[in-house]
């Protein structure tokens, strides 16, 4: 049995075992994208390479032999710039989006196509909830948003964008009950607060109530709202806003109006009165151990992604936790001219729905308008972790013209992104190993070969035996099931900001 060394430590490993396999028996990980274990190696995606330390040279370890003698290092800078190279050379290619362009565009982060999946699904409280979550005041916003999102939606591009403010509008508007409630965690027992009811501050005190904390709003004026009471009532009635805020105080949010910090009581004492604030207003502070900041701006929307910015901010001081970064590395396609688009387009809602003019007042048949431009596969994509986990950066190989992306073929709940695919092979591998009548194949050679279905035929007649395990083995989000990984997003915190 070779003994060699892995990252300083000694491996024994049977005969004919690779790099991987001795640097997996002593818990030490190694990426792979194209490898799948119990399966030949491929070698196609080239990000599992090591560096033999003896003999200066990088080697793929799903592939390489371990022989006795051997020092390899599986984590050097030689080694991390090799692997960065290989998924920048992926990512040149890759043509998907990780989150939908309208999602991005909202500064508060609405997963805006899970929304209206849900509405395309019938399930209205479960899409008020979700935007609720997210936007906070969404009756509101139905009225005064600016929607920033809809000038990022790509149906818009094809006709007409999707009526994505007036659709959570008309949730916030036709909610009843408690639908509106944060998803609370475990009480805290602390108390965190705010100072101001503008849209910051109250977005803020709603997803602190969401952490678990008890949180007392301190507002100067007599009722909340702050410049949302400058609209002209034909833009933002009354009711819609006393509504949002009522919702607001059976959530458990203490407001205290007529009450203005720096007279009736200081920031001082407020400060060993609870264990964080958040000072939403103009109230100057000097930089302090638990005070933290939410900005008012001049739309709403971005006010609101300011208030959870700052909850989230004082959430991680309350629980002494690190705070969660973003969601890393972003794939985005951009806007595609007229020629693509029409073969994007197809296949990611049914032909009627394409074919629908806007009509928000029909909620469910608007909702049905989406192309869900998002990744189906946002939790288990590899490439998108190891390009966040490496530093990738997209578009380095600026010369390489980038392959047209396609639409969606089905199968069932099953779903084939040609865009996303990097070739790496193990769907073909498994279709010949299952011994599909037609499975899948590389069709054409060079910068134009591709993953396809023989014979123009559909992917219901290729994957008869193991979708499922094409779909477990894919490590991008072009083979996925639709609605397996759907991201709820119930945590009140901002991903954008």
């Amino acid at each position: 049995m070779p003994k060699l060394t892995i990252n300083e430590i000694e491996v024994e490993v049977p005969e004919k075992a690779t790099l991987l396999e001795a640097a997996q028996s002593v818990g030490i990980e190694i990426p792979t994208l194209c490898y799948a274990t119990g399966k030949p190696p491929n070698t196609t995606c080239m990000v599992c390479v090591v560096e033999d330390l003896h003999r200066g040279r990088l080697l793929p370890a799903c592939a390489t032999r371990a022989e006795a003698g051997m020092v390899i290092a599986t984590d050097s800078e030689t080694v991390r710039q090799a692997r960065r190279a290989a998924l920048e050379l992926l990512l040149s290619e890759h043509q998907g989006d990780c989150e939908a362009p309208c999602e991005r565009a909202c500064p508060a982060g609405l997963n805006i196509p899970l929304m209206l999946r849900l509405l395309a699904r019938g399930e209205a409280a479960a899409a008020q909830a979700l935007a609720q979550q997210a936007l906070v005041l969404s009756a509101v916003l139905g009225r005064v948003c600016t929607a920033p999102c809809e000038a990022g939606c790509r149906r818009g591009s094809y006709d007409d964008p999707v009526a994505i403010r007036q659709l959570h509008g008309q949730l916030g508007e036709t909610s009843g009950g408690d639908g509106g409630k944060p998803a609370t965690a475990p009480v805290s027992g602390k108390t965190v607060v705010v100072i101001g009811a503008g849209p910051a501050g109250l977005a803020a005190a709603y997803a602190l109530r969401g952490y678990g904390h008890a949180c007392r709003v301190y507002e100067k004026d007599p009722a909340g709202g702050g410049v949302l009471r400058g609209y002209p009532e034909t833009q933002l009635p009354r009711k819609v806003l006393e509504d949002e805020l009522d919702r607001l105080d059976r959530s458990g949010v203490e407001f205290r109006y007529e009450t203005e910090v720096g007279a009736a009581v200081s920031l001082a004492q407020l400060l060993q009165e609870a264990d964080a604030v958040v000072l939403a207003c103009n109230l100057l502070s000097a930089e302090r151990t638990g005070v933290f900041y939410a900005k008012e701006h001049r739309m709403p929307v971005r006010s609101i992604a300011s208030g959870k910015s700052a909850a989230k901010a004082a959430h991680a001081f309350l629980s002494a936790a690190v705070e969660q970064p973003g969601n890393g590395y972003q794939s985005t396609m951009g806007r595609l001219p007229r020629e693509q688009l029409e073969a994007y387009v197809v296949g990611r809602t049914s032909p009627g729905a394409l074919q629908r003019p806007r009509n928000p007042v029909q909620m469910r048949e608007e909702a049905e308008r989406c192309l869900h431009c998002d990744c189906h596969a946002p939790v288990s994509c590899k490439l998108r972790r190891f390009a966040t986990e490496y530093g990738a950066r997209a578009r380095v190989f600026r010369n390489a013209e980038r392959p047209a992306p396609g639409g969606l073929q089905r199968h069932g709940d099953v779903i084939f992104d040609s865009g996303k695919c990097i070739r790496c092979g193990l769907c073909v591998q498994i279709t010949a190993e299952r011994h599909e009548a037609l499975g899948l194949a590389f069709a054409e050679r060079g910068f134009t070969m591709h993953v396809a279905v023989p014979f123009g035929e559909t992917l219901s007649k290729a994957l008869t035996l193991c979708a499922r395990e094409c779909v477990e083995a894919c490590p991008t989000g072009a083979l996925a099931v639709e609605s397996e990984e759907e991201r709820s997003d119930n945590t009140p915190n901002c991903r954008h900001c």
